[in-house]
């Protein structure tokens, strides 16, 4: 057994293209983990309570209701206080998602008009997707001392959702509320007119919000989000290394088994079983060096840059890489051929990675999905780091448990495989 796997080992290390993967992915996963970015949009709810700014009234608002939301899109040639004071109240109604373009400084410039608004509004018709759209006309703050204010605000329903009587009903509602409170007011000062608006509102029930965390109990902060998502990143490319570094174990007991190297080993004390028992030795001590090396890269690294200490992240990588070298080995084998054996390590590590939610959340897909994605081992490393992240000590005992029951089904469909193969080789023989 011994002298079998320092054999694989020797053949191993001579593989150029191991050396690669080796050294360079474990380079790649630390990069990723070291260069900040903000991806906590894909993977956070869109706070309904907060106007979105659009960067220009051409903007798409389509993306920003992808999971449901009654999406309004405003043009907004006030400016004003008081329209600012509007559309707050829509947002924090909690049932709209407002978008908002300024359009106040093209009504300054005067080309702000019924047809300059028509023209957005027959655009969004076509190439966007929205509830409603409102435009707050440049005349709002007069209309509004005047007590004449629902001449100043036009509504467009583009969209036959069963929310748009509640929009309108929320706007005459606030409009009503804000005008009533402009007529009665002894000075038309606009500071002042709005101050009045504001202290009505403490007449008002206090809304209380309580914040829950998701289904899965675990509530994740901004920058906690944005290193899962980043962690995800650097397993992809970990997720790479194992798979190859594992594939070329199965290219040497390819080229041994059409070399004749297995019925020379099976002619000696040596059984078939001890052969394939020595190349799992070899994947965990090949999942071992990978480990290493990626214990000595995130050096680099902080403990604030991973969100964990280094020994946990380390032992995370360690389990990981048990699961998908094994699986890539034995699928090499089962193979027989080693070009047949790269493509199906390259597809297996395509489809995971992508069915695991490693490049982006799959939270809002089908069932059916959700199911395939809970079949990915590094959906549950993913589970194990945002545990890890609030501090839940069963993260390690889970995936350890992971990690077994992986390595059980894949000895097992591995050995089943053999069995077929060998069988089918003799038959042909």
């Amino acid at each position: 057994m011994k002298t079998l796997v320092k054999t694989s080992l020797k053949l191993l290390l001579r593989t150029k293209a191991f050396w690669f993967f080796l050294l360079l992915m474990p380079a790649l996963s630390t990069l990723i983990l070291k260069v900040k970015f903000d991806s906590s949009a894909a993977y956070t709810e869109n706070n309904k309570e907060e106007v979105v700014e659009l960067a220009t009234a051409d903007t798409k608002v389509a993306y920003y209701g992808g999971k449901g939301e009654y999406v309004i899109k405003v043009y907004d040639a006030s400016g004003t206080d008081f329209s600012d004071y509007l559309l707050e109240k829509l947002s924090k109604n909690g049932m709209f998602l407002v978008c908002k373009a300024d359009l106040s400084e093209e009504a300054v410039s005067g080309i702000v008009n019924d047809g300059y608004i028509q023209r957005f509004i027959d655009k969004d018709g076509y190439e966007d997707r929205m509830g409603s759209a409102i435009y707050i006309h440049p005349d709002f703050d007069e209309k509004l001392l005047e007590g004449n204010v629902a001449d100043a605000v036009t509504i467009y329903t583009l969209s036959e959702d069963g929310r748009n009587e509640a929009l309108e009903n929320e706007i005459s509602f606030q409009l009503s509320k804000m005008e009533g409170v402009s007529l009665s007011a002894e000075s038309q000062d606009k500071a002042s007119v709005m101050t009045m608006i504001k202290s009505a509102d403490d007449n008002l029930p206090e809304k209380e919000i309580i914040s829950v965390a998701g289904s899965n109990g675990r509530q994740l902060s901004i920058k906690q989000t944005n290193q899962k998502s980043q962690m995800g990143y650097a397993f992809a490319f970990m997720t790479l290394c194992f798979v190859f570094c594992g594939i070329f174990v199965a290219h040497t007991s390819i080229k041994e088994q059409k070399n004749g190297v297995l019925t020379r080993i099976n002619l000696t004390k040596s059984s078939t079983f001890q052969y394939f028992a020595s190349k799992f030795i070899t994947v965990v001590v090949i999942s071992l060096m990978i480990t290493a090396v990626m214990a000595v890269y995130s050096i680099a690294l902080s403990p604030a840059d991973l969100g964990m200490s280094r020994l946990k992240f380390i032992i995370m990588i360690f389990l990981m890489g048990l699961i998908f070298n094994s699986a890539s080995m034995l699928i090499g084998i089962i193979m027989g051929d080693v070009m047949g054996a790269n493509v199906a390590a390259f597809t297996m590590w395509c489809m995971t990675a992508l069915l695991s939610g490693l490049y982006f959340p799959l939270n809002y897909t089908t069932t059916a999905l959700k199911a395939l994605s809970h079949m990915m081992p590094q959906k549950w490393f993913l589970e194990g780091t945002e545990m890890i992240f609030v501090g839940d000590n069963k993260a390690f005992p889970m995936l350890i448990c992971i990690t077994a029951a992986y390595l059980i089904v894949i000895l097992s469909l591995g050995s089943l495989g053999l069995k077929i193969r060998r069988t089918d080789s003799w038959g042909n023989s």
